[in-house]
């Protein structure tokens, strides 16, 4: 499968092509270059797409009656993107198949197209897929946990609570987790009707609260909690089922379903979206990080994972050159690697993206990441 995204005027980016969406996709460039913007807009045609092959599915499954409408509006508006409808932006989104078959997905002048009776999913080409968007906000996460109950009905944005939903979702299947990069280990437990967190010293040499902890460990534990829960425990029968059973209930069609294909010869992935993994993170953890991250979805996965994830940090781009070089010699680099052929690295400026890749070299170009650190060089001698 090939995925690519074309997008036009949509906020800061002015012209963004890119023809086939990497498993491993970063993003680099300065703070409102449009790094998050673009992910987000991944996301939500991939989230969009994957509605389409469920409305496919009933559809074929003689479920004639759609349970649901593609609301760009609503979308839009989740996304942060509502004032940027002003500016006509237009995002073409595709996914074409080795048989050839191409299903395109087109939003302009705030219509959607590509999703009618006409455009649906080929049985063969049917998939289910899974996404997780971890957001800048997971460091509420540790606070809200502990404080939710006195918090219900407070709203702090669809995207933090889709990964708090997600975080909820992984402490229920991982009671314990070790976090090497940080030299810590995360213990989830039941406290009369409560789940409590606590964070140990790698020598229990003490015990406190996750809402306690360091802010770059706050960040930290839900994105790892979240991708070990993916990569191993998520469950897409249950899941699967669930989101039939949501959408049949809206429909008076439950007689008439009868599944055009079952769930173990539908094509299934997850997708990991992750804004800034370095937050709060020393140089070394931060590297130390995206080894694991990259260990979690591409090395000790049960599950087919796609990872993108937006940065500021040069250090990791430097990072992933020793993973590639790694999987050139066959090795592990705390327990990852990286084929250098399923990695794009961009920079994002002035609403356009340049690749750092260099293909005949394979590694990524880390020049211009570096032209900071030798300005303050250069203004350094010259003070006299």
């Amino acid at each position: 499968m090939k995925e690519s995204i074309h997008i036009k005027n949509l906020g800061p980016i002015k012209d963004v092509f890119i023809d086939d969406i990497k498993p491993i996709t970063v993003l680099i460039g300065e703070s409102g270059s449009g790094k998050s913007t673009l992910m987000k807009a991944i996301a939500l045609f991939r989230w969009i797409y994957k509605m389409h092959n469920i409305r496919s599915y009933l559809k074929r499954s003689k479920v004639s009656k759609s349970p649901f409408r593609f609301r760009m509006d609503t979308y839009f508006k989740n996304c942060g993107f509502e004032q940027y409808l002003k500016n006509n932006p237009e995002i073409t989104y595709s996914v074409e198949f080795s048989s050839g078959r191409k299903y395109v997905l087109h939003f302009s002048k705030n219509k959607l197209t590509g999703t009618s009776d006409n455009d649906l999913v080929h049985i063969s080409d049917l998939q289910y897929n899974k996404l997780s968007f971890i957001s800048e906000t997971r460091n509420i996460i540790p606070l809200w946990a502990d404080r939710g109950a006195s918090l219900t009905g407070a709203y702090l944005g669809f995207y933090f609570h889709e990964v708090y939903n997600d975080f909820d979702l992984a402490t229920e299947s991982l009671k314990e987790l070790d976090v090497n990069y940080l030299k810590l280990k995360l213990s989830v437990r039941k406290v009369q009707s409560n789940k409590k967190f606590f964070i140990q010293g790698s020598n229990k040499e003490y015990e406190i609260d996750l809402k306690n902890s360091s802010s770059g460990t706050q960040n930290a534990i839900p994105l790892s909690l979240i991708a070990e829960h993916f990569s191993k425990h998520f469950d897409f029968e249950e899941a699967f089922n669930r989101s039939l059973l949501i959408f049949l209930s809206k429909t008076d069609n439950w007689t008439d379903f009868k599944p055009v294909k079952n769930l173990g010869d539908i094509q299934k992935k997850l997708f990991i979206h992750i804004e800034e993994p370095e937050l709060s993170l020393f140089p070394e953890a931060q590297c130390e990080l995206i080894s694991d991250l990259i260990s979690k979805c591409f090395v000790n996965n049960l599950n087919s994972i796609d990872l993108i994830f937006s940065t500021h940090s040069p250090y990791i781009i430097n990072h992933l050159n020793l993973l590639i070089k790694a999987y050139d010699c066959n090795q592990l680099i705390d327990g990852a690697k990286i084929d250098f052929d399923k990695l794009a690295v961009y920079q994002i400026e002035n609403g356009r993206i340049e690749s750092l890749i260099v293909q005949n070299q394979k590694i990524v170009n880390t020049n211009t990441l570096s032209d900071t650190i030798n300005n303050i060089y250069d203004r350094f001698n010259q003070l006299k």
